[in-house]
């Protein structure tokens, strides 16, 4: 038994470091997934965040234009708006918003970015009653007030947009590294390393 304990010795150090080198291959194959899976949902994140922002604020530039529509119209007129391409377009960028608005909701980890998304969301529900309520009461049609309280409803949705564009930021910023400068000794090995591997290859066996 004696003779054969270096050999046993051997085998045993061997397969116990098989055995480390199998598990920091699979965690780091763990890690690795992780790290993919991570930047994938950032991408995700990033497309979705960008098309909410860039629809948000084409959708409150339209509505300036619209809110003052809106007052002024007659029954009449109002029958006739809902058929123009101005409440069309409306439309269409509500949706977006709507869209893009549920991808965040569902998404969104990051606390601070999650709050201002949920204010923004709260004064979403209610644009109808809020924003566009005041604006289409029959018996405020001479009273300018009701287009100032839409405006300062648009108003704190553009600011609510500003919060998610800042709380985004940081979480979407790309990292660059800085190129490695090559140093002059390390062209002439790797030069040289080339050089011989090909008069290797050349000399053949």
């Amino acid at each position: 038994m004696t003779d054969y304990l270096p050999q046993i010795l051997t085998v045993v150090g061997t397969l116990g470091g098989s055995l480390g080198g199998v598990a920091l291959t699979q965690r780091h194959q763990r890690q690795t997934v992780r790290m993919e899976r991570a930047e994938k949902r950032r991408a995700e994140l990033r497309t979705h965040i960008v098309e909410f922002l860039f629809n948000a604020d084409e959708w409150a530039s339209h509505m300036d234009l619209v809110i003052v529509v809106m007052w002024k119209a007659t029954d009449r007129d109002t029958v006739e708006l809902s058929n123009s391409e101005m409440t069309k377009r409306a439309g269409e960028l509500r949706y977006a918003v709507t869209k893009e608005l549920k991808h965040l909701l569902g998404l969104v980890g990051d606390s601070h970015l999650q709050q201002a998304v949920h204010v923004f969301h709260d004064l979403w529900l209610n644009v109808s009653d809020q924003m566009m309520g005041p604006v289409t009461d029959k018996k405020r049609k001479s009273d300018f007030t009701a287009v100032e309280e839409s405006m300062k409803y648009l108003g704190r949705l553009r600011r609510a947009t500003t919060e998610i564009r800042n709380a985004a930021l940081p979480l979407l910023r790309v990292t660059v590294e800085d190129p490695q400068p090559v140093r002059w000794w390390q062209i002439r090995r790797r030069r040289a390393a080339r050089r011989h591997g090909l008069d290797k290859s050349l000399s053949g066996p």
